[in-house]
This record gives C-alpha cells, sequence and structure tokens, in this order.
C-alpha cells in the first residue's frame, strides 16, 4: 500500500497556489547573505518574490550580490538604519499575498515556505505563522552554549494560538517569544493594514536593540487574529560563533524584552498590570537561571543570565529613547523624499 502525500506537499502542488514575498532584511553580511539567498533558490515553491532589503549599507556590495543574480531577486534600500524600518519596506515593496521573513544568517529548508503556505490556507484566521529554528552548526562552544542558554527551538508540535475576546491577555500570551522569532515568520501581507506596521521604535539598530518581532506577534494576538507555530516550516540559523558576540546578543535580547514590555504597556492601558507581572516573573525567572543554571557548564551559563538581566534593567527606559529617535528619523527621511 503507497504512503499517502502529506497535505502541505499537495497544497503546494497546487496551481491555485499564492505569491509569497520572501524578505530578507540585511546589512553589510554578504557572505551570509550569500548563503541564505543559495538556500532560497533551492524552495520547493512555484510562485515566489524574493526581496532583499538592504539596510542603511555602507557599501554596495549587496546590490551587487543580488544584480549578480539576475531577475531572480529584487533588490531595495531603506536607507534609515533599523530592523523594523527595512520590514516596513518590504511590506511596503511586497508583491504577495503572504510575506515571510527570514534573516540574513539563515539558510531555509526546500520545504519551508509550502508548510507556511499550508498553514495559512488549512486556517483562513490565521494571521501569521511562525516555524522551528534549528542550528545551522554547533562549532564553537558558545553556539553551543546558546542552544543550552535560550535557543530558538520551539519543539517539534503544531500549535494554534488564539486569545478568547475580552480582558487582558499579557500574563497569558505576553512572553511571545514562545511562539517563535523573526528569523522565521510569515504575515498575510492584508493584516498590517488592519493593525500597522512594525515599531521602527523597536529592534536591531535602534537603542531598544530587539523586540519588534514580539511586539508583532502580541499585537497579533492581542487585535483578535491567531497565531501558528508550524514546526515543519524549517530554517537553520548560524549562531553567534565567540563568547563575547554571544554575550552581546543576549544582553541586547534583555534590552528588547523590556523596550518590548514599556511599548506594549504604552499601547494598550488594559494590559499594564498584566505586562507588569509578566516583567516580574521573566526577571525573578532570569534570576533564577543565575542563581541554578539550568546545564552545565554554570560559570558561562551565569555569565549569560547576569548580561540578560543587566540588559532587562537598561532595557526599561530604552524604548522612550527609541522613540524620539525613531520621530527625528522619520522627519528626516520624508525631507530626503521631499528633495528627492
Amino acid at each position: 500500500m503507497g504512503r499517502s502525500t502529506p497535505s502541505w506537499l499537495a497544497t503546494v502542488a497546487s496551481p491555485a497556489t499564492p505569491l509569497v514575498t520572501v524578505a530578507v532584511c540585511t546589512r553589510d553580511r554578504t557572505e551570509d547573505l550569500g548563503r541564505c539567498l543559495e538556500s532560497l533558490q533551492a524552495l520547493r515553491y512555484p510562485h515566489l518574490d524574493v526581496l532583499v532589503v538592504d539596510n542603511a549599507p555602507s557599501s554596495h556590495a549587496t546590490r551587487l550580490l543580488v544584480e549578480g543574480l539576475g531577475t531572480k531577486v529584487r533588490y531595495t534600500r531603506e536607507p534609515t538604519p533599523g530592523l523594523d524600518w527595512a520590514r516596513n519596506r518590504a511590506i511596503a515593496e511586497a508583491t504577495g499575498d503572504i510575506i515571510a521573513f527570514t534573516d540574513d544568517d539563515v539558510v531555509v529548508d526546500s520545504g519551508w515556505i509550502g508548510a507556511i503556505v499550508a498553514a495559512f490556507e488549512h486556517d483562513p484566521s490565521v494571521a501569521a505563522v511562525t516555524g522551528l529554528v534549528l542550528p545551522a552548526e554547533l562549532d564553537t562552544e558558545a553556539q553551543v552554549l546558546f542552544e543550552r542558554y535560550r535557543s530558538f527551538g520551539r519543539g517539534f508540535a503544531p500549535r494554534r494560538v488564539a486569545p478568547a475576546n475580552g480582558g487582558p491577555i499579557a500574563l497569558r500570551y505576553g512572553a511571545a517569544g514562545d511562539y517563535g522569532t523573526g528569523a522565521n515568520m510569515a504575515f498575510r501581507r492584508s493584516v498590517f493594514s488592519r493593525i500597522g506596521p512594525f515599531d521602527p521604535a523597536l529592534d536591531v539598530g535602534t537603542p531598544s536593540r530587539g523586540g519588534g518581532d514580539l511586539e508583532m506577534f502580541f499585537r497579533v494576538l492581542k487585535e483578535g487574529h491567531a497565531l501558528v507555530y508550524e514546526p515543519r516550516a524549517i530554517v537553520r540559523h548560524r549562531h553567534r560563533r565567540t563568547r563575547e558576540d554571544l554575550r552581546r546578543q543576549i544582553a541586547d535580547h534583555g534590552i528588547g524584552f523590556s523596550a518590548y514590555v514599556v511599548r506594549s504597556m504604552l499601547a494598550y492601558p488594559d494590559e499594564r498590570l498584566a505586562f507588569a507581572r509578566l516583567a516580574c516573573w521573566w526577571y525573578a525567572k532570569t534570576a533564577f537561571r543565575i542563581l541554578v543554571p539550568k546545564a552545565a557548564p554554570a560559570g558561562p551559563l551565569r555569565a549569560l543570565g547576569l548580561a540578560e538581566l543587566q540588559g532587562c534593567v537598561v532595557g526599561l527606559g530604552r524604548y522612550h529613547a527609541a522613540r524620539r529617535a525613531a520621530a527625528r528619523l522619520a522627519v528626516g527621511s520624508q525631507q530626503s523624499e521631499a528633495c528627492a
């Protein structure tokens, strides 16, 4: 008796499959980007629009790399520095009904987009899909430490997250990193016209240092939409290779988490108490990990926990500064466009 065709493969084979824009936001990392684009060329999906967003580049290297691929990949430049500025440029430039975001230090599985599309088509109420992020390599101590301390992996069981209507949800759903990460996330393009684009005061390239993906996941849920974690949508992330780079990354995660909490409390006053309780729980959990590391080696894991906790404290004041900086950048961008 023959094996049945998996449902997501059947979806990919359908002639009615939607156009998907794959957006790769990058800044001055052409070696990583080259590996990412090579993997995107191997995707088993027929209707793709691959878009590279070059964020405030210091050279023409990324543009030249993309131009060397011919018409297979589109190039656009976002002059304002900041990952969420680049993501919003991708939304503005996208032609697909679905926008899938990944990072330049990622290699995607050939079935990545097929699994994402299947999740959207299975449930029309789903506005966002995230997927499994595995390590691309575990060659250095720092890469192994990352997997032991934090890891982007969220397990192998699919999940649908859709809070019931009414009342604060942050205490239960505010730890949005449990549902995925920005290296592997996709949205219906139409959802951004309803809930707004990414907050340019968050994430890499701003004083907030992170939190843009977490904030969008929470906003999707808060605004009444469903999110699905689909582990068959697989990408592989190249973790930081040195202990110092890893320490900075974990500290930035702490800063970004607190910035996300502050932003969400400002955006949703009814969630303030719930977010305050969530933040206290998160900080206490991080402190406990310093005192009682969950794995060996204890010393390096304690150091990472301390870096994250310090980042959490620093991050409480970062969102306000980042929002002021974003407002100034927005004015400068508008003036530049007017003069162009």
